[in-house]
């Protein structure tokens, strides 16, 4: 996990910081599994690790966007 203080306002904050399990299993955690067996084979394929990186990591991040908009709108 980081090893710096999460923002508890900022809903991406989680994804920041973390190395590809820590993404891996972010994206598990916010009903990704597939995905994350998506990545690992993409990993074994020969996909460049920067590329599957980033990937993860827009991919993560926007999970945790929707599942914050998603609790956002129920605080209404």
């Amino acid at each position: 996990m980081a090893s710096y203080s999460i923002d508890p306002e900022d809903p991406l904050a989680l994804a920041r910081g973390q190395s590809l399990d820590g993404l891996l299993r972010l994206l598990e955690q916010l009903d990704g599994a597939e995905e994350a067996e998506v990545v690992r084979s993409a990993l074994a394929a020969g996909v460049p690790r920067a590329r599957v990186m980033d990937e993860l990591q827009n991919e993560v991040e926007r999970r945790l966007a929707r599942v914050s908009s998603f609790g956002d709108d129920r605080a209404r």
